[in-house]
C-alpha cells in the first residue's frame, strides 16, 4: 500500500502496538514525539492519515485541523486517547477530524478506522477536485458572459455610431454625436480628438472627461495628430490656421493636471488609401484599453472616414451652390445658411452678432464709363478686400449686384464700426486700375446687432434694421439707393 501514516504520541507501548498493526498491512509508519516535529510534518502534508493522541496533544489538534482543512491537506486527522468529555469528541469531530477512538478499544479499531478516514479523506478530494473543475468552468462561462456582453456593447456602439455620423454631413457635432452613441461605454477616453479638413479648412475637436484639459495636453494632441497627418500625407498643417471646438463647450483649459501620452492611439481617416483626417485618444486605463481595442478603433476610424467624405463631398458641391460665380465668395443663400445657424448659436450661448450691408457708391457710373468687364474687376477687387479686412471666423457675401454683406460672429455694434473702419480704410488705400486708368471706389453701409432684437425677431428683421441703416448712410450723402425687398 505504501500510505505514510504519522503516529503522534510519547507513549511507547502505544507506538509499538500500531506498528504491530499497520506495518503488516504495507503501512509506512513514522512517529513524533515532539509537539515542534509535528507542526513541521503536517506543515509538509507528506501523510495519508495522522493517529494523534489527545492526552498528550490536547486543543492543538483543533488548530492542526483547521490548517490541514484550509489547506485542502490529503491527510485525514485521527485522535485517540482516554477520559475526554462527549462534548469535546463532537466539537473535535465537528472541527474536521475524521474519528476519536478510545484507547481501550485501539487495537480492535484502529486498523479499519484509518481505511475509512483514507477512503473518505480521497472522496472528499476528488469532491474539492470536482468543486475546482467546476468553479473553473464557471469562471470560463463568466469571463465569456462577460467578453459576449463587452461584445454587444461595442456591436450596438458601432451600429448607433453608423446610424449617427456615417451619412452625417455636418461635422461641426461630431464629437456629441460620438458621444450620444455610447463611446464611453466602450472606449473610455481620457481625452479624445479628431483632425478633419472641410473644404480648406483644417478642424480639431477636442473632447474631455474630465471636463478639463491641460494646456501643454492641448498642444500636444495637436502636435501629434498634425504631426501623425504629414508623416502620412507629406501635407503640412498650419497650427496657427487650426480652428479647434472643445467639447463640452464649458471645458477649462487649465496649467494643472497633465496627463501621460505614453499610452496614446493616433489612427488615420482614411478611404481608398487617402487620408482624410486623424483620430487620436488617450484611455483612462491603458492596460484595459490594450486588450482588443484596436479593432473597435479601426472600425470607428473607418466609420468616421467614411463620414467625412460624404461631409466633403457636400461641402463641395455646396459650395457651387452658395458661391459667387464672379467673386468667389458666398452668395445670398450661402449667406442666408450662416445667418441662420450663427444666429441660433448667438441666442444659444448669449453672445452678440453683428451684420454689415454694404453698398458700391456709383457703381452704375463705372459700367457707365469703363464697361461691364470693369465693373466685373471692381466687384472682384471689392470681395478681396473685404476677405482680406475680415477675421477668419467672419463671413463675406455679394448679396446680390454691387451690394455685399458681411457677417460678424461674437461682435457688438461698437466692434462691428470698429471693423468696418479698417475696411474702408483698406479700400481708400486700394488701387482701382482698368486699361491703366484709375477708378476711385467707394462705400456705404448700415449695422445691425443682435442685441436689438425684440422677442420674436430672427435673421430678417436683422438684415432689415442693417439695410435701412445703409440706406440712411446713403441719403446723407444724396446717393440713390433702394431698400431690399425681403431679408
Amino acid at each position: 500500500m505504501d500510505e505514510r501514516i504519522l503516529i503522534i504520541t510519547d507513549r511507547k507501548k502505544d507506538l509499538e502496538l500500531l506498528r504491530e498493526i499497520l506495518e503488516p498491512q504495507g503501512f509506512l509508519v513514522d512517529c513524533f514525539g515532539s509537539l515542534d516535529e509535528v507542526r513541521d510534518g503536517i506543515f509538509e502534508d507528506l501523510y495519508g492519515a495522522i493517529v494523534a493522541d489527545y492526552n498528550l496533544v490536547g486543543d492543538a489538534a483543533l488548530d492542526w485541523i483547521s490548517f490541514l482543512e484550509n489547506k485542502r491537506s490529503k491527510s485525514c486527522f485521527i485522535l485517540y486517547g482516554e477520559r475526554v468529555r462527549a462534548d469535546k469528541i463532537s466539537e473535535i469531530l465537528q472541527k474536521g477530524a475524521y474519528d476519536f477512538v478510545p484507547r481501550n478499544l485501539l487495537s480492535e479499531r484502529i486498523h479499519d478506522t484509518i481505511l475509512g478516514g483514507l477512503d473518505n479523506r480521497k472522496a472528499f478530494i476528488a469532491i474539492l477536485k470536482m468543486i475546482d473543475e467546476q468553479k473553473h468552468v464557471n469562471e470560463t462561462l463568466e469571463r465569456e458572459k462577460e467578453a459576449l456582453r463587452l461584445k454587444n456593447q461595442e456591436l450596438g456602439f458601432i451600429n448607433r455610431l453608423s446610424s449617427e455620423v456615417a451619412y452625417d454631413l455636418n461635422w461641426d457635432g461630431i464629437l456629441p454625436r460620438m458621444l450620444d452613441s455610447g463611446l464611453h461605454a466602450v472606449l473610455k477616453p481620457e481625452v479624445l480628438g479628431i483632425l478633419y479638413r472641410i473644404g480648406s479648412d483644417w478642424n480639431l475637436s477636442v473632447h474631455a472627461s474630465k471636463g478639463q484639459i491641460n494646456k501643454e495636453t492641448l498642444r500636444r494632441l495637436k502636435k501629434d495628430l498634425v504631426g501623425e497627418y504629414f508623416s502620412l500625407a507629406g501635407e503640412k498643417i498650419s497650427l496657427r490656421e487650426l480652428s479647434t471646438q472643445l467639447y463640452p463647450a464649458d471645458i477649462r483649459v487649465s496649467g494643472s493636471c497633465p496627463i501621460s501620452f505614453s499610452k496614446q492611439w493616433i489612427l488615420p481617416l482614411i478611404l481608398a488609401g487617402k487620408p482624410s483626417g486623424m483620430l487620436g485618444i488617450v484611455p483612462l486605463n491603458s492596460a484595459e484599453f490594450e486588450s482588443g481595442k484596436h479593432e473597435l478603433l479601426s472600425t470607428v476610424s473607418n466609420i468616421l472616414a467614411m463620414s467625412l467624405e460624404n461631409a466633403q463631398e457636400y461641402h463641395r458641391l455646396k459650395e457651387m451652390t452658395v458661391t459667387d460665380s464672379l467673386t468667389d465668395i458666398y452668395n445670398r443663400n450661402g449667406f442666408r445658411d450662416f445667418i441662420q445657424r450663427e444666429l441660433q448659436r448667438a441666442q444659444r450661448y448669449n453672445k452678440s452678432l453683428s451684420v454689415v450691408m454694404i453698398d458700391l457708391d456709383g457703381f452704375k457710373a463705372i459700367n457707365d464709363s469703363f464697361g461691364h468687364q470693369a465693373g466685373d474687376y471692381v466687384l472682384r477687387a471689392v470681395a478681396t478686400c473685404l476677405k482680406n479686412s475680415v477675421r477668419k471666423s467672419d463671413i463675406v457675401a455679394r448679396y446680390g449686384g454691387d451690394e455685399f454683406a458681411i457677417l460678424l460672429p461674437e461682435t457688438d455694434l461698437e466692434e462691428a464700426e470698429v471693423l468696418m473702419g479698417r475696411v474702408v480704410g483698406n479700400l481708400q488705400n486700394h488701387q482701382f486700375e482698368w486699361e491703366r486708368k484709375s477708378m476711385k471706389v467707394e462705400i456705404s453701409y448700415g449695422a445691425s446687432t443682435t442685441k436689438e432684437l425684440r422677442k420674436g425677431e430672427m435673421e430678417k428683421e436683422l438684415i432689415q434694421r442693417a439695410d435701412s441703416r445703409l440706406y440712411a448712410a446713403k441719403h446723407a450723402r444724396g446717393l440713390p439707393y433702394q431698400l431690399s425687398k425681403e431679408a
